[in-house]
């Protein structure tokens, strides 16, 4: 009950549970049961006999054992309630360790697998797997019903016949069924192909490492050239150039164990890169933390487990293929949950009932799109950035794809292994400590447009998640109330503005030449009425710039330009963001101020009111090496 199971009962070991009691559990309309024995009594006759009863009462049973010298109480007690919940709500079944049932002599070779999803118990019989290849007979059985069929997963007419089937048999949901074939698909694609069961019993990855990889993932945490040395690991998995790209995705891959973990849009043309520099970055990411979906139907992600998608990476490798799901995307990175309430038929009573299915967050999740005019309520959840499509970065890239074919790219991918192995077990050694920035109040952040309502969130929490990267290099304090947790310094702060003046800034190189010549001209024109007396006449200096306000007309006299190239290029200033618009409704004649406070004439970027307090004393720190003024 302690990890959010209400229907719970204790029997005091395998022979704690007598003939009229399983009569009573069916009495009262009980149709399944798990049973959790203890480690060491997972094989017992007592178990087995336990099952048999209650299979002969005509309850369906499933079993799941806990891993050896355990039971649910001290389980409980160890691990927390979190940890308990997930092994209850994993995939893993071993219901058929005792039982295996008769195999018939014509069955093909294959892997045996029963898994329960919900309250529907799914036994994959005579899988073949291959590269291209995953075959198998799908028993399904539900409240007495059995529905049995052959099944190619990796063909999407196979898979909707099939959920047609089982909506019509079951009388289910078509989203629920879908999911729950989605998830068997991925439980099947991770059993071997030498036909051998996975082992039932949870452990923990980080109870497999051996004390020389925790020794190494250690030391790479507490380098203090970490971010240096991520980047070159990037390099030695296959991705040149990127650098902001690259710390950004690592660090959002790593923000999943956080409270209010990042999340990042990839938007760039067909062919750029895209997916190349998610999954590079996912590589990265333990296995058991990434949920990684080619397409996603609307309501799929409602109906998943309850703690799937906590503390996870979910990743969607094209915009085209989650249109219909961007809705629940957002609400999971908002709201860090899913809640749905849905009409089903009661079995028992044959009435209409409602079940309410909540799926938990904070999830981190990675998109990536060639579609410009994506959302804007989707877009604002998200760190939005592009590749480099430069020819320099296309002649690297280039290189770089004619050395693999190499000896020395041969090299690469044995030392491709190691860093891998590295990585991940670096992140599974990460704590989920909460993170205090002392600092934050001294912070600012432009408030001259709305975005930055949603834009500074998203910059705080990247300082956070920059400081728990580095949490091995800091001291973990204790507040009052005897929680754990870790303060940004000013390195932290440093390299997080370095990365929002990249992500976030933006450069002058992206405006057309005439509309960098009309931006400083309406410059010239603002400090020109600041002298005269003009604007505000109190307030910083950039304040004051602001403060001055001007229309077509005055910058048309101003510069001596034609009306229509004003209009032309005045309009792109305002997309972009470097004039705002004052007025201009109701018969009201437009007026414009300078959002630009001058910054990027050196041609680099820059993020419009991004500072921090005056004797912060920032140094540098192995990074992108940009200069930003905090």
């Amino acid at each position: 009950m302690m990890a959010g199971h209400a229907n719970v009962i204790g029997i005091q070991g395998a022979g704690g549970m007598a003939e009229h009691d399983a009569a009573m559990l069916r009495a009262y309309g009980v149709q399944r049961v798990t049973l959790l024995p203890a480690g060491n009594e997972a094989r017992g006759k007592a178990i087995a006999g336990l099952r048999s009863r209650l299979r002969t009462h005509g309850v369906e049973v499933t079993f799941k054992a806990f891993p050896a010298g355990y039971d649910a109480n001290s389980y409980l007690i160890e691990h927390g309630a979190e940890r308990l919940a997930e092994f209850l709500t994993s995939e893993a079944s071993s219901s058929d360790i005792m039982d295996p049932g008769p195999v018939a002599t014509n069955s093909p070779p294959g892997v045996g697998l029963s898994v329960t999803y919900g309250t529907r118990r799914y036994e994959v019989r005579g899988l073949e797997k291959g590269p291209r290849k995953l075959r198998a007979t799908i028993r399904v059985d539900y409240a007495g019903k059995l529905h049995v069929d052959t099944l190619d997963f990796y063909s999407a007419r196979s898979r909707r016949l099939l959920a047609q089937d089982l909506c019509r048999v079951f009388e289910a949901m078509p989203e629920v069924i879908e999911a729950e074939l989605d998830k068997l698909l991925r439980h099947c694609e991770k059993l071997p192909e030498s036909g051998q069961n996975q082992d039932s019993s949870i452990q923990n990855p980080v109870e497999r490492m051996s004390a020389a990889e925790r020794k190494e993932a250690e030391s790479f945490g507490q380098s203090e050239t970490l971010f240096a040395a991520i980047l070159a690991d990037y390099e030695a998995c296959g991705l040149v150039g990127e650098k902001a790209n690259k710390l950004l995705c690592y660090l959002a891959m790593t923000s999943r164990k956080m409270d209010n973990p990042l999340s990042v849009l990839i938007l760039s043309s067909s062919g750029a890169g895209k997916t190349a520099l998610q999954d590079t970055a996912l590589t990265f990411c333990p296995p058991e933390d990434l949920v990684k979906l080619t397409s996603l139907t609307g309501k799929a992600l409602f109906y998943k487990e309850q703690l799937s998608l906590r503390h996870k990476v979910l990743s969607l490798e094209e915009g085209a293929g989650a249109e219909e799901a961007t809705y629940a995307i957002r609400n999971l990175i908002t709201a860090h949950e899913l809640v749905i309430e849905s009409a089903i038929k009661d079995t028992g009573s044959g009435k209409i009932t409602t079940m309410t299915n909540k799926v938990e967050g904070p999830t981190a999740v990675f998109l990536t799109t060639t579609d410009p005019d994506t959302d804007p309520e989707t877009r604002s959840r998200f760190f939005v950035t592009s590749i480099d499509e430069s020819r320099e970065q296309t002649r690297a890239i280039l290189s770089f794809q004619r050395r693999r074919h190499t000896l020395g790219g041969l090299s690469d991918k044995i030392v491709m292994d190691a860093v891998l192995r590295k990585h991940r077990n670096f992140q599974r050694l990460l704590r989920s400590l909460t993170v205090v920035n002392p600092y934050a109040e001294r912070l600012n952040y432009g408030d001259d447009r709305l975005e930055g309502r949603r834009d500074q969130p998203k910059y705080l929490n990247l300082i956070k998640t920059v400081a728990f990267l580095r949490q091995m290099q800091k001291t973990v304090m204790t507040s009052p109330s005897g929680t754990e947790y870790l303060e940004a310094d000013l390195d932290d702060i440093r390299l997080a503005n370095d990365l929002a003046a990249e992500i976030l800034g933006k450069s002058m190189a992206e405006l057309s030449a005439p509309a960098r010549e009309l931006l400083l001209q309406a410059e010239a024109f603002v400090e020109a009425q600041l002298l005269s007396g003009g604007g505000e006449e109190v307030g910083e200096h950039n304040e004051r710039r602001a403060g001055v306000r001007f229309t077509r007309r005055e910058i048309r006299e101003f510069t001596g330009w034609a009306n229509v190239r004003v209009h032309r290029y005045l309009k792109e200033l305002v997309n972009f963001e470097y004039v705002l618009v004052e007025s201009g409704r109701n018969g009201q004649s437009y007026r414009y101020r300078l959002a630009w406070d001058g910054r990027g004439k050196d041609g680099k970027r820059f993020v419009p009111g991004l500072s921090g307090a005056a004797g912060l004393g920032l140094r540098d720190v192995e990074g992108l090496g940009k200069e930003v003024s905090v």
